[in-house]
């Protein structure tokens, strides 16, 4: 195989889907498909929480909740870049 061969496949398996997560309270994540942390996004404020992050193809919907209020707003992002495309607010 060789030492170009052996270069050239491990950079294909950094490559690959990136899966968006909810990593704690108020941040949310892009986790490669082997395990290593791309990027990682605070998106809640102090009074808010997020509730859900959900994924279709390199996009992900990830929901932030108001805690005294209820209310929950949608942020949209680049799952392989962690870049917010635009967000909305949902009652």
């Amino acid at each position: 195989m060789g030492v170009f061969g052996a270069a050239l496949i491990a950079f294909a398996a950094e490559k690959g889907p990136t899966i968006v997560v909810r990593k704690d309270e108020r941040r949310i994540a892009g986790v490669g498909t082997n395990g290593i942390t791309r990027w990682t996004s605070g998106v809640a404020r102090e009074d808010e929480e997020v509730t859900a992050a959900n994924q279709s193809g390199n996009t992900a919907m990830v929901s932030v909740t108001n805690k005294k209020t209820g209310k929950t707003r949608i942020l949209n992002y680049d799952a392989e870049k962690g870049i917010l495309r635009f967000s909305q607010g949902v009652n």
